[in-house]
C-alpha cells in the first residue's frame, strides 16, 4: 500500500512538473500578445489625444508605446512612434528641424516594408523647399519595388503621393495633380479588387484606399497658385466628402494596422472642417516658434 502511495506521489508530481512547463512555456505567448495589444492601443490612445490638442499626455502615451513595443520587438509601432512624436513636435512645438531628425532617424531603422517614415519625411523635406533631398529619400524608400506606381498596389499610390508632394512644392502643380489623379485610379482598382467587403470602407466616392489621395488633391485645389489647378470650390467639395466618410475610412481605433497614419496636422485640418460644418468652430493650431 505504500509503495503505491509513493507510485502515486510520484506520478503526481511528474504530471504537476509537466503543467508547470506548459504553463512556462506558453506564457510568455500570450504576454507577448497582449503587451503587442498594449503598445499598439498605446500608440493609438496618443494619436487621439494629440488630436484632441494634448500634446504632453500625446507625447506620455507615445512614450509608453515606444516602451513596450521595444520590450517585445515590434519595430512598426517603435516607428510609429517617432512619427508621432514627430507630428507633435510639429504642430504643437514649431520645432521643425527636431521632427527632420526624428524622422530622418525613423526612415533609417523602420523594418522591412515600413515606409511609413521615409513617406512622412519626403513630405516635410518638401514643404520645406529641400525637393532635391525629398526626391532622393523616396527613391532610396522604394528602390526595392519593382515597376512602383505603375502596378496596381499599395507601394505605387504613397510613391506618386510623395512624387506628387515633390512636384507640387517645385511649383510643377499640374504634374502633382497628374501624379495624384494616377495614385486615385491605382486606388480604385484596389478598391474593386477587394472581393471580401468593398462596402463596409467606403462611402460615396470616398473609400479606405483613396481617402489621402482625396485629401492630397482637395488641398492642392485649395492652395494652388496656378489658375487651370486652383478650385476653391472642389477643395470644399472633396474635403467635405472626406469630413462625411471619415468614420467609416478612416483607420482610427484599428489597431490591425500594420504601419497605422499619422499625419497630425491633416486630421487636425479635417476636423476643422467636421466643426465649422458643425457650427462649433476648432481651427487648427498655427505652430509657434520652437
Amino acid at each position: 500500500m505504500n509503495m503505491c502511495h509513493r507510485i502515486w506521489q510520484s506520478s503526481r508530481r511528474r504530471h504537476i512538473l509537466l503543467c508547470a512547463l506548459s504553463l512556462a512555456i506558453a506564457s510568455p505567448l500570450v504576454t507577448a500578445g497582449a503587451q503587442d495589444e498594449t503598445a499598439r492601443t498605446a500608440w493609438h490612445e496618443g494619436r487621439r489625444l494629440a488630436i484632441a490638442g494634448l500634446a504632453d499626455s500625446a507625447l506620455a502615451q507615445y512614450a509608453k508605446a515606444g516602451r513596450t513595443a521595444k520590450t517585445i520587438g515590434d519595430q512598426a509601432i517603435a516607428t510609429a512612434v517617432e512619427r508621432g512624436i514627430a507630428d507633435v513636435q510639429l504642430v504643437y512645438r514649431g520645432c521643425v528641424d527636431s521632427a527632420q531628425r526624428i524622422l530622418t532617424d525613423a526612415a533609417a531603422t523602420a523594418g522591412p516594408g515600413d515606409r511609413s517614415a521615409a513617406d512622412a519625411l519626403v513630405r516635410l523635406l518638401a514643404m520645406r523647399g529641400n525637393v532635391a533631398l525629398a526626391r532622393t529619400t523616396l527613391v532610396k524608400a522604394y528602390d526595392d519595388v519593382p515597376s512602383v506606381g505603375r502596378l496596381i498596389q499599395r507601394e505605387s499610390i504613397t510613391f506618386l503621393q510623395g512624387m506628387a508632394m515633390i512636384e507640387r512644392f517645385s511649383s510643377h502643380e499640374a504634374a502633382a495633380l497628374s501624379g495624384l489623379n494616377s495614385a486615385l485610379q491605382v486606388a480604385v482598382r484596389l478598391h474593386e479588387g477587394d472581393a471580401a467587403d468593398a462596402e463596409r470602407h467606403a462611402v460615396g466616392v470616398v473609400t479606405a484606399e483613396n481617402a489621402w489621395v482625396m485629401y492630397d488633391i482637395a488641398q492642392l485645389r485649395l492652395h494652388a497658385k496656378s489658375a487651370g489647378i486652383a478650385s476653391q470650390r472642389d477643395g470644399l467639395r472633396m474635403m467635405e466628402q472626406l469630413v462625411e466618410a471619415w468614420p467609416t475610412v478612416s483607420e482610427t481605433g484599428n489597431t490591425a494596422v500594420r504601419f497605422p497614419v499619422s499625419r497630425l496636422a491633416d486630421r487636425l485640418e479635417l476636423q476643422a472642417v467636421a466643426c465649422a460644418k458643425g457650427g462649433t468652430p476648432c481651427p487648427a493650431p498655427k505652430p509657434p516658434k520652437c
